[in-house]
C-alpha cells in the first residue's frame, strides 16, 4: 500500500469517526436543514433524483426524499451488483433487500443512467474544489466515469464539518468532481457553479 493510500485511508478513518460523533439532535437537525435548503434552491427543478439511504453516520437524505415524494418527484436509489452500481426506481411503499453492506436497495429495473438529473453522493470528506472522498470502494467514480451522465448534477451530501481542503492533495485522475455540496448550512457550488 501506497503512502499515498494510508494517507486516504487515515483521513477517511477520521472524517467516519468525526462524523460517528454527532450528536442525534444536531444530526436529525441537519438533516432537515439540508432538505429546506434544496427545496427553495433551483437544483429542485429536477424531476429524476438519485439518493442514498444513510449508514455509518452520513447525513442522513430521508428528509429529502420525503419531500421529493411529496413533489411528485421520481426518486432512485444506488444498486450494487458485481460490475458495479446501477439506480432504481425507489417508491415508499417499496421493500428492500439489504445488499452485502446491509443497506436496503430497491428490487426494480435499473434506470437508464441519462435519466438521472441529480445525483446526491454520500460523501466521507470534501473539499472547496469539488473533490468528494468517498468510502473507498469506488462505485460512483465509476459510475460516473463509464456512464452517460453529462447531464446529471453531482451534489455531494454532507456535514459542514466534512469539509478538508488538504484533501486536495489526495485526488487521483478517476476520482469524479462534484458540481457542488449540500450541507446543513446551505448549497455550495464549485467550478463556476452548476445551475
Amino acid at each position: 500500500m501506497s503512502t499515498e493510500d494510508l494517507s486516504r485511508n487515515v483521513r477517511r478513518q477520521r472524517l467516519r469517526e468525526q462524523r460517528r460523533c454527532l450528536d442525534n439532535d444536531y444530526a436529525q437537525a441537519a438533516s432537515l436543514k439540508a432538505a429546506q435548503h434544496l427545496v427553495r434552491d433551483p437544483l429542485w427543478q429536477a424531476q429524476h433524483i438519485a439518493l442514498y439511504l444513510s449508514n455509518d453516520g452520513e447525513l442522513d437524505p430521508s428528509a429529502i426524499a420525503k419531500a421529493a415524494w411529496e413533489a411528485g418527484k421520481h426518486l432512485y436509489l444506488p444498486v450494487i451488483s458485481s460490475s458495479g452500481i446501477q439506480f432504481c426506481p425507489w417508491h415508499v411503499s417499496d421493500a428492500l433487500q439489504p445488499n452485502r453492506y446491509g443497506i436496503g436497495e430497491p428490487q426494480g429495473k435499473p434506470v437508464a443512467p441519462g435519466t438521472l438529473e441529480l445525483l446526491l453522493l454520500p460523501t466521507v470528506g470534501w473539499s472547496a474544489s469539488g473533490f468528494r472522498l468517498g468510502m473507498g470502494g469506488g462505485y460512483y467514480d465509476r459510475f460516473l466515469a463509464s456512464n452517460n451522465c453529462e447531464t446529471a448534477l453531482r451534489f455531494g451530501l454532507a456535514y459542514d464539518c466534512q469539509q478538508d481542503d488538504s484533501l486536495d492533495l489526495l485526488q487521483e485522475s478517476w476520482d469524479q468532481p462534484l458540481h457542488g455540496v449540500l450541507t446543513e448550512s446551505g448549497i455550495k457550488r464549485f467550478g463556476g457553479g452548476a445551475s
